[in-house]
């Protein structure tokens, strides 16, 4: 006899959830206002996640970035962020049941690192769908002239109580360039 939805099922389940989750969240950073913004760019970025149930091996990501063409010297670009997996989730999520944050190197004329936080999953997720987390968000003040670079680095997602943390497998691409005058 077959008990269709045990707590151990339901708890498996849900952590099979939590690292595919977590693997959608792991890179990137798009524009909230201000100045004109460059086109959306979209870098793919292999990331290895560990915690309860997370996914082995590599897992890449899709991670898409709009941030300002430009800023003027010592004011801030503002990043928005948005990251798709091909990992299919096991198991319905509801909508903002998974959160998220992701770190970005700054290189180029900037130097340091800023994390993006707010990511989510604004609408409901049905089992056997990909996952595409938004709604990430980070504000980098910049001071030096020239061109600054953003690239993904560690990610960290939260869905039903586990946390999955991601790091970049090999090196992550630039995911935007902003040219402070």
């Amino acid at each position: 006899m077959r008990i269709p939805n045990s707590p151990a099922k339901s708890s498996r389940r849900r952590t099979a959830a939590a690292a595919a989750l977590a693997a959608a969240l792991a890179g990137a950073g798009t524009v909230l206002g201000a100045p004109p913004a460059a086109a959306a760019e979209a870098v793919t970025v292999a990331y290895t996640c560990t915690g309860p149930g997370a996914p082995s091996g590599v897992q890449s990501l899709l991670v898409t970035v709009t941030a300002p063409a430009t800023v003027p010297r010592g004011s801030a670009a503002d990043l928005s962020v948005e990251v798709t997996t091909a990992l299919n989730v096991p198991v319905d999520v509801p909508a903002r049941a998974a959160t998220g944050e992701m770190v970005f190197q700054l290189g180029g004329a900037g130097t340091g690192s800023v994390t993006a936080t707010g990511f989510t999953n604004t609408a409901a997720i049905p089992g056997g769908s990909p996952v595409t987390l938004t709604g990430g968000a980070v504000s980098a003040r910049l001071d030096a002239a020239g061109a600054t670079t953003f690239t993904p680095g560690t990610a960290t997602v939260h869905v039903f109580g586990v946390t999955v943390t991601c790091e970049v497998s090999g090196t992550a691409p630039v995911a935007a360039t902003v040219d402070v005058t």
